[in-house]
């Protein structure tokens, strides 16, 4: 029913509401709260080791102003392994590591503790899993040295400063050429750098590159088959990727060295570099086929502005910057982007723990984040095995970024992860084969009926050009894999 009508203060005539229908009135029935997600409890976690920069190593000099903080000790003993920082209110001991590594320790040693359990996954004979290994830490703390080695490094093959990686990649061609009776094989390396919130090639004049449900869509292969092509990858990404000399650690040329060649110290890594070895094993009884890949990240440092001289740039200043011209773009501002990274990633990793607890799915940003975040955050959602390595320094000058990286490895430790999503699942190479050339002649033809600019599907171009990329790769290396299994091929 309409409302009486009455005279307001104006004398208008206004309406009254009625009250509504007594049924509208009824409360209605409260629901039921939906059951909680049972609380995983298989679930494993990843190991975190530490390694601990030698003193006056470049930036890392016991000069300037000591801080609150300042790493005072560390164990290496494996079943008492802990770091220990003091400050004003005590020592605070961190129990994280699995291991952890002082001055003194070796890269074979590293890669022997930290490299050789996930390589006995990789290449295990009947089920190879996929891992992947990351390295965090304050800018110049040995985060470059220990993934792809000191440069001093690069020239000479089984040096015996290599890197993780290098060794990563000796270890896979010799295990699966011992193979070679029973299992045909593919071993390629790629090397992306995610810098200004976007992934480029390294081996490819920077082409970008897509990240889509954990891969790196686009990025070139390189088949190595000797030490030597190795060598060859470390040079391109030597020379490509993106650094700086900053305070804490500053380029230095030696006499008759060229700018980024091996006798040379590059300063600062400025972006996040992701080097892999993917492996594609046939075997020559069943033709099936399976792919897995290790993959290696040394993060960009962390660090405060303050400690590196560097001012101070927004995130906003810092893309605008980049987008009006890349040249223009200063260190400050490269931190900035370096630290908003790292930070969104450390939240991933706390996300991602809670989701494996409560057996939910673990997704990437959809929206705002980055390239490396997206790709990391697909990395936690269990599909392979996952390391850690935290470097920390002991300038008394850096005791805040030393502190800062403890606390970060504790939320790695922290992380769960299940263990039966990681098994590679097999194909046949030969219908595998066919499929990649279709895929191939499809991204293909979608790409010649895209326009680069002018028409509404512009806006798909630079996508379907990734795509024809990473088909044309795919179906070659498929391919020539294929070959080497067919009737009459020689073992």
């Amino acid at each position: 029913a309409d409302a009486a009508p009455r005279l307001d203060g104006s004398g208008r005539s206004a309406r009254v509401p009625t009250m509504p229908p007594r049924t509208l009135l009824k409360k209605s029935a409260a629901k039921k709260p939906a059951p909680a997600a049972a609380v995983r409890d298989d679930l494993v976690a990843p190991p975190v080791f530490a390694r601990i920069l030698p003193k006056n190593v470049g930036g890392h000099r016991d000069d300037g102003k000591a801080v609150a903080k300042r790493l005072k000790s560390w164990s290496e003993e494996k079943d008492d392994a802990r770091v220990t920082l003091s400050d004003g209110h005590g020592e605070t001991h961190y129990t994280f590591p699995t291991r952890v590594f002082g001055p003194d320790a070796s890269q074979e040693e590293l890669f022997n503790e930290v490299a050789g359990p996930l390589l006995e996954r990789f290449l295990h004979p009947s089920d190879p899993q996929s891992a992947f290994l990351f390295a965090y830490g304050q800018t110049g703390t040995g985060k470059t040295h220990t993934i792809m080695g000191p440069e001093e490094s690069w020239d000479e093959v089984r040096h015996s400063k290599w890197g993780l990686f290098p060794r990563i990649v000796d270890a896979v061609l010799t295990t699966m050429r011992g193979r070679d009776a029973s299992h045909a094989f593919s071993c390629t390396l790629s090397a992306v750098e995610f810098y200004f919130c976007q992934g480029f090639d390294l081996l490819d004049d920077h082409a970008q590159v897509d990240v889509r449900d954990g891969d790196l869509l686009g990025r070139k292969q390189v088949e190595v088959k000797t030490l030597a092509d190795v060598l060859k990858v470390l040079a391109a990404v030597r020379e490509h990727r993106t650094t700086a000399s900053t305070k804490m650690n500053p380029a230095l040329k030696a006499a008759g060295g060229k700018e980024k060649d091996n006798k040379t110290h590059g300063g600062s890594s400025r972006s996040h570099c992701v080097l892999h070895c993917i492996l594609r094993i046939v075997d020559r009884c069943t033709r099936d086929v399976k792919t897995v890949s290790f993959g290696t990240m040394d993060l960009a440092g962390a660090e405060r502005p303050k400690s590196n001289d560097n001012g101070f740039a927004s995130v906003m200043d810092a893309v605008l910057t980049y987008w009006r011209d890349p040249s223009q773009v200063r260190p400050c501002a490269q931190a900035a982007i370096i630290n908003m990274e790292l930070a969104a990633l450390r939240s991933s990793v706390v996300q991602a723990a809670e989701a494996h607890r409560r057996g939910r799915r673990v997704g990437a940003p959809t929206q705002l984040g980055t390239a490396a975040v997206n790709y990391m955050t697909d990395v936690f959602a269990g599909r392979c095995h996952v390391a850690n390595i935290v470097t920390l320094s002991q300038a008394p000058k850096c005791g805040w970024e030393t502190w800062f990286a403890c606390t970060y490895a504790e939320d790695v430790a922290k992380l769960r992860m299940p263990d039966d999503l990681r098994s590679a699942k097999g194909k046949n190479i030969g219908k595998w084969n066919m499929q990649c050339a279709a895929m191939n002649e499809s991204a293909k033809a979608a790409l010649e009926r895209t326009p680069p600019k002018g028409h509404p599907s512009s806006k798909f171009y630079m996508r379907r050009k990734v795509e024809a990329r990473h088909w044309a790769q795919e179906a070659k290396i498929v391919a020539a894999l294929a070959a080497k299994v067919a009737p009459g091929a020689e073992a």
